[in-house]
């Protein structure tokens, strides 16, 4: 089980249900049989710019950052922090030709994901494709809610 508290800094008004079904889909994916917590944030283009300069080195507005847990000042439950920037998901939305809410928890998976120990940079392909799969079977078990 992951309990998770939602910090919005836009006029965004994220669905806690929704997010809440969404990162119940990724703790059933992974196993987690412990309690966890996470903290999600949903910021501007100009706040998600500075950090992904920050910590990635990339000068640029992005849509999604996740920070792992266990942190000087948190918890040894925390997985992290999950930042995503919903004016970018808008576009990038439309630019795939789908809706928001579907880029919306496309984001929060992927964000999840690297919380949970996958990633797609600086891996071999079989280990990108891990990160794939775990995505791809986490949006199927949500067509089952």
């Amino acid at each position: 089980m992951i309990s998770y508290e939602i910090n919005n800094l836009t006029t965004y008004r994220p669905p806690p249900r929704a997010v809440g079904k969404i990162i119940s889909a990724c703790a059933s994916q992974a196993k987690i049989k412990t309690s966890r917590t996470l903290s999600l944030a949903f910021i501007t283009p100009a706040s998600i710019r500075k950090w992904n300069r920050l910590y990635r080195g990339k000068d640029k507005v992005t849509d999604v950052l996740s920070f792992a847990g266990g942190g000087a000042g948190e918890s040894d439950d925390s997985l992290g922090e999950i930042l995503i920037c919903p004016q970018r998901a808008s576009r990038q939305a439309r630019e795939y030709g789908w809706s928001f809410d579907f880029e919306l928890a496309r984001l929060l998976i992927h964000g999840l994901a690297h919380l949970l120990g996958y990633d797609h940079e600086d891996v071999s392909a079989k280990k990108a494709k891990e990160m794939e799969l775990f995505e791809a079977k986490v949006l199927d078990r949500l067509k089952k809610y």
